[in-house]
């Protein structure tokens, strides 16, 4: 395949908002999170969770493996944002304060989000250990990585304010690793502990500044994908993406590429807002900046042709990173669903909690079953589940026809899909 590399820089922050506004997706991300949380403990209704704890990775981290084992003891202890940052290490340089891991005791509080990082970096590298992050307690060598790091902050916001306060209003704690503790490590976050990104200290404010966007995308792109329709029930079956450049031989499942489309791509457009690489200078032999749109475009090729493993939100995501969308074919092996009438009836499942965004049309539902299941649905989804809740089944299509301003017969048409859709969440189930 030829690839055509485009020198156009891509409006990214508008096709991000194109599927979620920063502001609502934020909002939606942590309804989300306390949602799970009462899930877990009912008593959470009466006295939701504040944000500090809501945003922290420590705490998302947890939550996220309880949903996965059921194991609720994991949130017995939270370590809110406000336990591992003192008020200085806030970064106040956007609309979007970035909190540093600066408080003197903060290793022993993120063990296990560090910890994670610093297991996959043994599985790369032949002498990985145990990370450390320094903190007020190393003094200079702390000051001086943080100084850098907010220069590189500064640098970027003045070379593409939108994208960089777009991306940086995903990383909930940014941690400085302690060089003595790696070699290897530049800069890295964790999909286990979302929100986290660490540096090592970077070396001049360039290298800091194409660091976070790196990361900070893909911090932005976990968020859209746990609040909307990245992927697909068929995507862990699409055969992986193998790319050409060293080291030879890997392998990347379709989530980690789609990742590695939009890191780059986001890195291309924070490029071309500087008029070309060139503008950067002398950059480190480890920069990505020089090829990343090139890149980008190798991948979202690769991306354009399995569309069919790809959610609604993703193909906007590609449309927006490379100009096409992608192919829409369906999955050979998907078996056809057959969609019943809306006359045979239906039962909503007991138990579930609907529960509305502030912002943006996004509706949630949670199942208190073990482990305890989310789901995050449209407006209409939610809608339609509230009626057939309270009403019955013909009185639900008359409801849904005035209120969608339609005629019965495509507003019953429309519920059959649309409960067909919901019995395999398991939200719905057919009357006998």
């Amino acid at each position: 395949m030829t690839t055509t590399i485009s020198t156009e820089s891509r409006d990214l922050p508008s096709v991000h908002a194109s599927i979620s506004p920063v502001d609502v997706l934020l909002d939606v991300r942590r309804t989300l999170y306390q949602l799970a949380a009462e899930l877990l403990r009912p008593e959470a209704s009466s006295s939701p969770l504040q944000w500090s704890i809501l945003d922290s990775p420590s705490f998302r981290g947890r939550l996220g493996k309880v949903l996965a084992t059921g194991d609720a003891t994991l949130c017995d202890e939270i370590v809110p944002l406000d336990a591992v940052v003192v008020e200085k290490g806030w970064l106040r340089l956007g609309p979007k304060p970035i909190p540093v891991v600066s408080r003197h005791d903060a290793n022993p509080l993120l063990s296990d989000a560090v910890g994670s990082v610093g297991v996959e970096l043994t599985r790369q590298t032949t002498n990985g250990g145990p990370l450390r992050l320094l903190t007020e307690a190393d003094g200079e060598r702390f000051t001086a990585a943080l100084e850098l790091i907010v220069r590189g902050i500064v640098l970027a916001r003045s070379v593409s304010p939108a994208l960089v306060d777009d991306l940086l209003a995903h990383v909930g704690l940014l941690g400085i690793v302690d060089p003595e503790s790696t070699d290897k490590l530049a800069s890295a976050s964790s999909r286990t502990y979302p929100g986290l990104v660490l540096l090592s200290p970077p070396g001049s404010a360039v290298e800091a500044a194409e660091w976070l966007v790196h990361e900070a995308a893909h911090q932005k792109l976990f968020d859209l994908a746990i609040t909307g329709s990245m992927l697909t029930a068929e995507s862990d079956t699409c055969a992986p993406f193998g790319p050409s450049w060293p080291p030879a031989g890997r392998q990347w499942p379709l989530e980690q590429t789609l990742a590695a489309a939009h890191a780059y791509a986001c890195m291309a457009q924070f490029a071309d807002d500087a008029g070309g690489v060139a503008a950067f200078g002398t950059l480190e032999s480890r920069s990505l900046l020089p090829v990343a749109r090139e890149r980008a475009a190798v991948i979202c090729d690769w991306l354009l042709e399995r569309g069919e493993y790809l959610g609604a939100d993703a193909h906007t995501l590609v449309a927006g990173m490379h100009g096409r969308r992608p192919a829409t074919a369906p999955v050979k092996h998907r078996p056809a669903r057959r969609v019943r009438q809306a006359t045979a009836g239906c039962t909503v499942e007991p138990g579930l909690i609907v529960r509305r965004c502030a912002r943006g049309d996004r509706v949630l539902v949670g199942r208190r079953s073990r482990p305890p299941e989310l789901f995050v649905v449209t407006e209409e989804v939610g809608s339609l589940l509230e009626l057939l809740a309270s009403l019955s089944h013909d009185e639900a299509i008359r409801a849904y026809a005035q209120r969608y301003v339609t005629t019965a017969s495509k507003a019953a048409e429309r519920v059959a899909t649309l409960v067909a859709n919901m019995a395999d969440l398991g939200l719905i189930r057919y009357s006998r």
